[in-house]
């Protein structure tokens, strides 16, 4: 599921009711931290507000799970909101809701990609045995007969054509726990990773 599914879910609702006849009322629509969108509908003393909304998880959904969740939230406001011109304000806490979606993001940025609940336990137990694997147990020095044979292979990278063994600064050979070897280069300031 990507944002604009999302978003899309968010606008069915917005015209779900809409066409029940509910009427935008902007009148509490100002936001606080922590909203993504929120609309406000009228039909004749009642208010419905359709909210979309993030909050961040610390390990709230399972262990190792840390990220945001997207909430969309469709809720009438308590009978006795009283609202006067632009100043009326509902409270999100104390809607009556009546429809309520959550997701966690996976990958923030660009597009994002997010899940159901469920999903995002197993995910999260997943992107914690990868960090465990990923530990490193040690990092071995290496000498000039390897930093010889890397020579080549550093010639082919990009800006390093003329690269001289004496431009290597260090070499290393880096063992994980998950038993993954690979080698590090740095060269010309400029760090290389092999295998």
């Amino acid at each position: 599921m990507t944002r604009n599914d999302i978003r899309r879910i968010f606008t069915e609702k917005v015209t779900e009711l809409l066409n029940q006849g509910y009427d935008f009322f902007p009148d509490t629509m100002s936001g606080h931290q922590g909203e993504i969108a929120k609309i406000d509908l009228r039909k004749g003393s009642q208010i419905v507000r359709v909210l979309l909304e993030r909050e961040l998880l610390w390990s709230h959904i399972g262990e190792g799970f840390h990220g945001d969740a997207v909430t969309l939230t469709v809720g009438t406001a308590p009978a006795d909101t009283r609202v006067s011109h632009w100043d009326g304000t509902i409270w999100n806490n104390r809607l009556d809701v009546s429809f309520q979606m959550r997701w966690a993001e996976l990958r923030a940025g660009g597009e994002g990609w997010y899940c159901d609940m469920d999903e995002a336990k197993r995910v999260g137990h997943i992107q914690r045995e990868r960090r465990r694997n990923i530990r490193m147990t040690s990092r071995t020095e290496l000498g000039d007969a390897f930093k010889s044979a890397a020579l080549k292979w550093l010639k082919k990278q990009p800006r390093m054509k003329t690269c001289k063994l004496s431009d290597i600064e260090k070499m290393e050979r880096v063992q994980c726990e998950s038993g993954r070897r690979y080698y590090e280069i740095r060269a010309k300031g400029q760090r290389f990773t092999i295998g």
